[in-house]
């Protein structure tokens, strides 16, 4: 164990347990409600909420994964760029008005509005559990990015991982989404750093400039650096379901709630799009790991060796205290979303409607450190490939809220009988392609898994929509701005 390394983890750890901790002061408000700890109490401007959203959609294991994904496949792994392009006019479309209909209703999480707008505490539950089973890998995923990244250095990585997502769960339960809101000021600041530093630094170190490592990955990969006739199909339904799932995701919506006004979720879609620019970077970073550390069988170990080769010991400890703050922050937002999901849409569904704010609070603070802890757990004890697989299943499952969230925004003609029973069935087709790939593959005969789900809702509702009266629970006025 090298005690620099070490120190220069904690240190960073420690900078934002502290600012963590004393989020309560940023911007309080005057009210005691739910909100407050959920929410931040719906006061966040969109300087604040740009990095809150972007913060978590752009996380620690981003800055692994995608890299990794460049190193095994390729130019394929454009697609993350391609679908987050797409996320934002949706975002554009649909936020704000989701955003008026939560203020006016006082919605917290996505289950809350579908409750609502469906009359259905069955469909609220489904939302809550399958926005869990989401977030819960999401979060097993961020401890495989720092996981990762602390391989390569002398510092040991439980322990390391442990402290940090302790003091995660501390600032979170005394503080809510203030936390992350603020940790996360801090979090980008360094990642944006580091980014821009690598993207300049490595092809210059080892290439001499961009346009000749490029010119070297076309000579060397050259089926690599091409999408073949088979990898189009894969690509635009990857993009395409991917971007129809983003903002599903219960953190994201969460990250949405938090504004203050329609007006910020719109600017928001507008200048969100700029962390795109850091996607597309540390993609170019997997093509520049071919070249320093070629042939490796773990193609997710590829940004973590290319840094471990360039640097050496003391910069490598630097970049990975980086990353823990990467996944610091995410993980914080996403045990919030889910320990609100839990309490308003699994407990008070099925064991106590009548909960006061004071208890829910109480519940929901419980909660955050139970699915930190069981993250933790699952990727501890639990191999990577298993964790994989979980996300797999989750993000094909997420991609089937689509028609309960979306839908209800622009017409009341979806009821409650055809928008369950078309949930029910893409959750059931989505599992059963799932099976025949044996769970490990995200693309069925060149189409993303999910989108098989997603087409035989839309068959469902098409078949059984206009067999029932339209809704009458929530105003389509009730989603403009007042």
């Amino acid at each position: 164990m090298n005690v620099l390394e070490l120190a220069i983890m904690l240190i960073f750890i420690i900078i934002v347990g502290i600012v963590g901790f004393y989020a309560s002061k940023f911007k309080p408000s005057l009210t005691n409600d739910i909100t407050e700890w959920s929410l931040g109490g719906r006061h966040f401007g969109t300087f604040i909420v740009w990095f809150l959203i972007g913060g978590d959609v752009y996380t620690a294991y981003t800055l692994i994964a995608v890299p990794g994904l460049a190193y095994g496949a390729g130019v394929l792994a454009l697609f993350a760029t391609s679908y987050v392009i797409m996320t934002y006019p949706i975002v554009f479309l649909t936020m704000p008005r989701l955003w008026n209909a939560a203020k006016r209703h006082g919605f917290i999480t996505a289950g809350d509005y579908v409750e609502k707008v469906f009359d259905s505490k069955t469909l609220a539950l489904i939302v809550g559990i399958v926005g869990i089973l989401a977030e819960l890998p999401y979060i097993g995923l961020q401890i495989f990015g720092m996981n990762f990244m602390l391989s390569v250095t002398h510092v040991p990585s439980n322990i390391t991982i442990i402290i940090s997502l302790l003091l995660v769960m501390g600032f979170t339960i005394f503080n809510g989404l203030r936390a992350p809101a603020l940790t996360a000021f801090i979090k980008d600041f360094f990642v944006w750093v580091m980014v821009l530093f690598l993207i300049v630094y490595i092809p210059i170190h080892y290439f001499g400039s961009i346009g000749h490592m490029f010119s070297w990955f076309n000579q060397h990969y050259p089926k690599k650096s091409v999408l073949s006739p088979a990898q189009i199909s894969v690509f635009g339904t990857l993009a395409f379901g991917s971007a129809a799932a983003l903002f599903l995701y219960p953190h994201a919506i969460t990250g949405v709630y938090s504004s203050k006004s329609a007006n910020t979720v719109r600017k928001n879609a507008i200048v969100l799009p700029i962390y795109n620019i850091m996607l597309l970077l540390i993609t170019l970073l997997g093509f520049a790991a071919l070249f320093v550390v070629p042939g490796l069988k773990n193609p997710n170990m590829a940004f973590p060796m290319l840094i471990s080769k360039t640097f050496g010991p003391i910069p490598t400890a630097l970049i990975g205290a980086i990353i823990i703050l990467g996944s610091m922050i995410p993980a914080s937002i996403m045990s919030i979303a889910s320990a609100n999901l839990f309490t308003r849409n699994i407990y008070k569904n099925l064991i106590n409607p009548n909960i006061s704010d004071s208890t829910e609070r109480i519940i929901s603070k419980v909660s955050v450190a139970v699915i930190i802890l069981l993250a933790l757990y699952l990727s501890l004890a639990m191999s990577p490939s298993f964790i994989i697989t979980l996300q797999l299943m989750a993000g094909s499952w997420i991609v089937q809220l689509f028609p309960l969230v979306f839908l209800p925004l622009f017409t009341n003609r979806v009821s409650k009988i055809p928008a369950g029973v078309a949930t029910i069935a893409g959750i059931l087709l989505t599992t059963y392609i799932l099976y025949l790939g044996h769970f490990k593959l995200a693309v069925y005969k060149g189409i993303w898994v999910g989108l098989y789900g997603l087409a035989i809702e839309v068959v469902v509702l098409l078949a059984l929509t206009f067999l029932f009266k339209p809704m009458s629970n929530i105003s389509l006025d009730d989603y403009l701005d007042s």
